[in-house]
């Protein structure tokens, strides 16, 4: 593997930047999926000592983008794009229902704290693929306004089985644009009280999304 220099902050962890690094590379593909990581490895690459190696690896588990089996230890995470299929239909029908729910008896604060971050836009235009976390927030906190308890799990579910896949949506500048201006417009319809078009807008910011993803996932799209 070729050496990398990773640069030092004094707000971030040696394990964190890490991580941070390791992320891209799986979601620019130089880690492939299936691929065999070893602590070894991944510390002669990143110029780096094993142990926030090995802590960072533990992360990227958690997260799924990485898969740990004893005694053969980890690999990159491989993405079964019939299963994500299935899920991003389940994904679709449980958000529309959250729209209309959500209309039906609002809880106008939440609703509005989400917005005056989403319709800040971004900092600066360039790929976050941090970003993931917040557009997590966002729809499950969606889920958790509306006020099902049943809908929230398995929203919850479905995001953490999809992370791997979700996370490179936001390895492009345009997409990490478009999801700000689409959170954005989402927001302020379900606070217009406007369930139809809510739901309409999320199905459509939903499926846009898996497209890019999976065309990107496949070669399809530029990054």
């Amino acid at each position: 593997m070729q050496s990398v220099t990773i640069p030092t902050t004094e707000t971030t962890t040696r394990t964190q930047q890490l991580v941070e690094h390791i992320r891209l590379d799986i979601v620019h593909n130089r880690l492939e999926p299936g691929a065999r990581v070893t602590e070894e490895a991944l510390a002669e690459r990143y110029g780096s000592s094993r142990t926030p190696v090995r802590e960072a690896l533990r992360v990227l588990a958690r997260e799924s983008l990485l898969v740990h089996t004893p005694r053969a230890g980890y690999v990159v995470a491989s993405i079964n794009l019939d299963e994500m299929d299935d899920l991003y239909t389940m994904r679709v029908a449980i958000e529309e229902r959250v729209a209309q729910r959500i209309v039906e008896a609002p809880r106008r604060e939440p609703l509005e704290k989400l917005l005056e971050f989403w319709a800040a836009g971004p900092a600066v235009a360039r790929e976050d693929v941090n970003l993931v976390f917040a557009d997590e927030l966002f729809h499950e906190t969606l889920a958790d306004v509306c006020g099902s308890s049943v809908l929230l799990p398995i929203l919850q579910n479905i995001n953490h089985r999809v992370h791997a896949l979700r996370i490179r949506d936001f390895a492009n500048p345009e997409r990490v644009r478009l999801t700000y201006e689409q959170h954005a417009a989402i927001l302020r319809t379900l606070l217009e009280g406007d369930a139809r078009l809510a739901a309409a807008l999320l199905k459509a910011h939903i499926w846009q999304s898996y497209a890019y993803v999976r065309g990107s996932m496949l070669g399809e799209v530029e990054r």
